[in-house]
């Protein structure tokens, strides 16, 4: 039976270490290349701008002039002509021909059926500016489609963060927990053999294996929450692989002033970069409702290439210049006009709207950066209180001035202390890619979290 044991558990050993080796060690920066490489967000966001680099294509086309093919056939029910009967009794009587001799009655200008295959041509030289306007246009929504790409990017670079050193705190929490696990076993273990020279009453004893079933609950919790922030993780990294995270949390003390964000904000937010394109779209639009007022002047050209049957009165080719102008058009034009203006004011209300919202709230995740920084001298203060305090308890419980209570508390204080450490960096490092989002230098973070004066994971 011990043999079989042994085997169960040289077996179970064996299986976790295989389980262990098809786990992946994924530094930060590797998962930013991955996420970039798979993400779907992304390539969708790109897949907007190429779209746009299309279209400006054929935008550009505009200038140029369009050729076309045409042929047709047509099939008439009678012949195309002029009634002469007239013409030909005066010609008869004037040049005296005897009334036998026949003369026409009519002239066939076009036979019944005919066929003919033409080459056009229309080239616009001038059309009040439209074409300029909406190569311009394009060219705002090329820009626009690119910002999405960077803002797509930040917010994705933000969510990495999250759930990158979400699973980091996740796993660090498990093993806290694991450890306060195996630490009240060993509580109970001495509580037994205490109790079992009188050194400790019943009731102690049933503590301490109350103590333990919280620490395993605490444990089983811990892990169910390491599991979904990993698989949230593997949806950011569009991977199903198993992976485990190395980089560790930080917190860095001294960084540049709110105003350097504010600023950053100002120059490369791709959020108020959006807003601009879109207001330069509003502009060619205004531009475009104008053009309305003024011609459409474009040269025009046809080449005969065949014909069956076709009139010769029709021209083997022509060149000539066309000109349309809208005289009148019920005031459709005004108001079109006024609805691009307005549309203007719009835009320039919600960029000013835009940029106040955001230098708030980078303000905002300024001050919790720089919350975090203090809580965390606080918490180095706490973890000094608290590890004394569990050896105090510890020594005390094991010559039976303590409580299993007492020695308990201290340990789970403890804990608490130090996975709150950790919490407080996680939220640290969110709160920082959320400001390097919102000021455009979400490119950035790697730097921070390189700095050598970081804050790292365990107390020193």
């Amino acid at each position: 039976m011990k043999t079989i044991n042994i085997l169960i558990l040289l077996l179970l050993f064996s299986l976790k270490l295989m389980s262990q080796s098809n786990v992946k060690e994924l530094t930060f920066e590797q998962a930013l290349t991955q996420m970039n490489n798979n993400n779907f967000a992304l390539k969708s966001a790109e897949a907007e701008k190429k779209s746009n680099e299309y279209k400006r294509k054929t935008t550009r086309g505009l200038y140029l002039p369009r050729i076309s093919f045409s042929a047709s056939y047509m099939k008439l029910d009678q012949d195309v002509g002029l009634d002469i009967s007239g013409f030909a009794d005066a010609y008869r009587n004037a040049a005296n021909i005897p009334a036998n001799k026949m003369l026409p009655s009519s002239l066939v200008l076009q036979q019944e059926e005919f066929a003919a295959a033409n080459i056009n041509f229309i080239w616009p030289i001038f059309n009040g500016g439209k074409i300029r306007a909406a190569n311009r246009a394009m060219d705002a929504n090329i820009n626009e489609a690119q910002y999405k790409i960077v803002q797509t990017q930040n917010e994705l670079n933000t969510e990495l963060v999250q759930r990158y050193y979400g699973y980091r705190l996740a796993k660090k929490a498990v093993e806290l927990y694991r450890n306060v696990y195996n630490a009240m076993l060993l509580h109970k273990h001495n509580a037994e053999k205490l109790e079992e020279n009188g050194m400790i009453s019943k009731a102690q004893l049933l503590y301490a294996n109350i103590s333990v079933s919280q620490a395993k609950a605490d444990l089983q919790s811990a892990i169910n929450k390491a599991n979904t922030v990993n698989d949230a993780l593997k949806n950011t990294l569009a991977d199903s692989s198993d992976v485990d995270v190395v980089s560790e949390l930080f917190l860095v003390k001294n960084i540049e002033s709110v105003e350097y964000f504010q600023q950053a904000a100002r120059e490369n937010n791709p959020l108020l970069k959006q807003v601009e394109s879109k207001k330069i779209l509003a502009k060619q639009n205004y531009n475009i409702k104008r053009a309305d007022y003024l011609p459409a002047i474009a040269i025009v050209g046809n080449k005969e290439l065949a014909q069956y049957q076709l009139t010769h009165l029709i021209p083997e080719w022509f060149i000539g210049v066309n000109l349309r102008w809208t005289i009148f058009d019920g005031a459709a034009r005004t108001y079109k006009a006024q609805a691009a203006k307005a549309t203007i004011d719009r835009v320039n209300y919600i960029q000013s709207k835009a940029m106040a919202d955001i230098s708030t709230y980078i303000n905002k995740l300024y001050n919790e950066m720089q919350s975090y920084v203090e809580q965390l001298k606080t918490m180095t203060t706490t973890y000094n209180f608290a590890k004394e305090y569990l050896r105090v308890q510890q020594k005390a419980f094991a010559e039976g001035f303590a409580t299993s209570k007492d020695l308990v508390d201290a340990e789970i204080t403890l804990n608490k202390v130090k996975v709150g450490r950790l919490k407080i960096m996680n939220d640290y490092v969110y709160t920082l890619a959320k400001l390097l989002e919102f000021s455009g230098k979400s490119d950035l973070f790697l730097e921070y979290s390189k700095r050598a004066d970081r804050e790292k994971e365990d107390f020193e």
